[in-house]
């Protein structure tokens, strides 16, 4: 039977880096698509301060690109910290590779087409759901690195790989 407490502070910790990380160049990713579609570069930070807010749209206020930016750093923290602790569930780089975009793809899921429907409708309207998709496999990828150590060890030997 696999310990999901084993190595958990630390499993937290690199998580959180890796989230945080990851969660940084998603974000450079999002400000560069508004810069192309013609928005503002800081365009993202506002729609990410709605969730703090609860606001049906975003306010181009300075301080929301800070709130946004916050709102964003925590969230991707806390999701890089979620993924590491499910890492010990699959064996390998290569299945660790899969959880991870699979964890990206369901954080859009949840994020876009469950809250953004329910709670956050300016996530339906705003961004570009195809870009959005994209983005979010490849934040659960870019955590992957950060916690390749806390896979499970693969069953195989050498001599049968």
């Amino acid at each position: 039977m696999m310990n999901l407490a084993h190595d958990l502070d630390r499993r937290i910790a690199y998580g959180v880096v890796g989230g945080t990380f990851a969660g940084l160049l998603f974000l450079l990713a999002n400000m560069w698509y508004a810069d192309g579609q013609g928005l503002p570069a800081v365009a993202p930070l506002y729609d990410i301060s709605t969730i703090f807010y609860f606001s049906d749209k975003p306010d181009p206020q300075p301080i929301n690109a800070a709130v946004g930016l916050v709102m964003h750093l925590t969230l991707a923290a806390a999701f890089g910290a979620m993924l590491a602790v499910l890492a010990p569930l699959v064996r390998g780089a290569a299945r660790l590779a899969g959880l991870g975009a699979a964890f990206g793809l369901a954080l859009y899921i949840v994020n876009f087409q469950i809250l953004g429907r329910l709670v956050f409708e300016w996530f339906q309207v705003g961004p570009n759901q195809t870009f959005e998709v994209f983005a979010h496999v490849g934040y659960g990828l870019l955590v992957i690195p950060f916690v390749m150590r806390f896979a499970a060890a693969s069953s195989r030997s050498p001599a049968t790989a």
